[in-house]
């Protein structure tokens, strides 16, 4: 666009700019220089009698290059740099008085000042002045919040600073013991912390996981932006929308992404069109996008890990997993892949019995540590567990986990008032938990008919699946959530089936 060409000028915003004695000049959408008030044309030396625009137009084109901001105010909406005004010696317009602040000469040649440029939202105008400016990070906090909010800033931190050690805290006691699962558990954190990489978790989503997910994350890519989002609650639509922050983060900068992670919760669970959606964002973002999966195995391998005893349960898991179809596993393949770039299982209580005792002992510790019981304020007041509770502890199954273990410990805490936490003080569906007699059944091994025969394992499963999916449809009169709940599934998997 020519100078001639341009478009109108905001005129009620010269008239105001031009009442004040500021440096200022206004540059349109096409980057060309469209005004100058009289303070900034006297400053730069051009006469104030001629004709405004005319001396736009016949200003040096260094000189309108030097007054345009960098492309990259588009995406702060603001800028602040150092310009150079440069003077060809013998054309000189004769120069005036230009004193003022914070611009220096070099003889004749050169005039140097700092400016700083605001862009006018969608109108495509941006405003230049000339003047003393600070760059933000030399900007005193107290000057941007006061001292109120400089103190709320302060407890924000702390409160941030404490959250992040307990997260640290709590994921340290979910490595501790001394079972082989717990060691393959410690090896496997160890090098996920060591190198930045697409994880698998394969673990229930709660807050134990979670916590550990954190931890990895913080430890592998320190400072790199974290979006959190829920698997299972996302459609393709959705998973734009909350996976907003990472996707801007790393289309922030055009010649140099930055990097991003997401963290999905219940990726087992996740509809169909987002799982493509993410798919397509790791294919176009390559490494700048990394994704921390979380999904349950129990759902999809339980009757697949018994056939032999390999080095490393969750090899033999994954490899299971990555064979079976989109179908039975609830996670389409490229992202299973990526889901074994380093894969991370943490096992169950059930499966590590000989290090409840020490787990108990140390989230006891961080129970009272934490000061859930406020009476409670220094380690000689910790009791001990007794051996009675011990006991009840180690033979409960613990069907939600670590996370019921740790409010187990909390709560004994609270209801203990001398120093020994015995049975009694642990939660009643733990103390009342008894082993039954086995069924005949259990007791005894089962005749297997030597005729034994059908013609298709996968016919029979899926006929049987659908009986249970008819019943619990039935049950809950059509109600299809409600039938999810009744069969141990997320909605959206039980539409699957249902459409299949």
């Amino acid at each position: 666009m020519t100078r001639s060409s341009r478009p109108s000028r905001p005129r009620s915003l010269i008239k105001q700019l031009d009442a004040s004695t500021a440096r200022v000049w206004i540059i349109d959408a096409a980057g060309d220089l469209i005004h100058l008030s009289p303070s900034m044309a006297e400053w730069l030396g051009e006469s104030t009698e001629t004709d405004e625009s005319q001396t736009v137009q016949t200003m040096s084109d260094q000189w309108v290059d030097a007054l345009r901001p960098d492309p990259s105010i588009r995406f702060r909406g603001h800028q602040t740099r150092r310009i150079t005004l440069l003077e060809h010696l013998g054309e000189s317009k004769g120069v005036g008085d230009r004193a003022g602040v914070g611009e220096s000469r070099t003889g004749d040649e050169a005039l140097t000042a700092v400016a700083h440029w605001v862009s006018l939202g969608d109108s495509g105008y941006t405003i230049g002045c000339v003047g003393e400016f600070l760059r933000d990070s030399e900007v005193p906090l107290s000057d941007w919040l006061g001292e109120g909010g400089l103190r709320q800033e302060s407890l924000l931190r702390e409160l941030i600073a404490k959250h992040q050690t307990s997260n640290a805290r709590t994921a340290d006691i979910l490595l501790a013991g001394e079972s082989d699962a717990a060691e393959l558990l410690r090896r496997r954190v160890t090098t996920a912390t060591s190198m930045r990489s697409h994880l698998g978790l394969f673990t229930p989503t709660n807050s134990s996981s979670r916590e550990l997910a954190l931890r990895l994350h913080d430890a592998s890519a320190p400072g790199e932006s974290l979006t959190i989002v829920d698997g299972a609650l996302m459609d393709a639509e959705l998973l734009e929308a909350y996976a907003a922050p990472a996707i801007q983060s790393i289309n922030q900068h055009d010649s140099h992404r930055s990097n991003a992670t997401l963290l999905i919760e219940r990726l087992d669970e996740m509809p169909d069109d987002a799982q493509v959606k993410l798919s397509q964002w790791v294919e176009v973002f390559g490494d700048h996008l990394r994704l921390i999966g979380m999904l349950d195995p129990a759902r999809v391998v339980e009757n697949h890990l018994h056939r032999g005893e390999p080095d490393d349960p969750l090899d033999a898991q994954i490899a299971e997993l990555t064979h079976m179809p989109q179908a039975v596993t609830g996670i389409a393949k490229p992202l299973m892949n990526l889901m074994r770039a380093m894969p991370i299982t943490i096992p169950r209580l059930k499966d590590r019995r000989e290090d409840i005792p020490t787990l108990a002992t140390a989230l006891l510790r961080e129970a009272h540590r934490s000061g859930q019981p406020q009476k409670r304020m220094s380690d000689s007041d910790l009791p001990r567990l007794g051996r009675d509770a011990m006991d009840a502890l180690t033979l409960y199954p613990w069907p939600n986990d670590f996370d019921e273990l740790a409010e187990a410990m909390g709560s004994a805490l609270g209801r203990v008032v001398g120093d020994r936490i015995g049975r009694d003080h642990l939660p009643l569906v733990i103390r009342s938990y008894r082993v039954g007699p086995r069924t005949e059944s259990e007791q005894e091994p089962e005749r297997i008919e030597n005729n034994f025969r059908i013609d298709s394992l996968d016919e029979a499963v899926q006929k049987y699946e659908r009986e249970l999916i008819e019943r619990a449809m039935e049950a809950s009169q059509g109600n299809k959530a409600e039938a999810a709940r009744r069969l141990g599934i997320s909605r959206a998997r039980l539409l699957r089936k249902l459409d299949g």
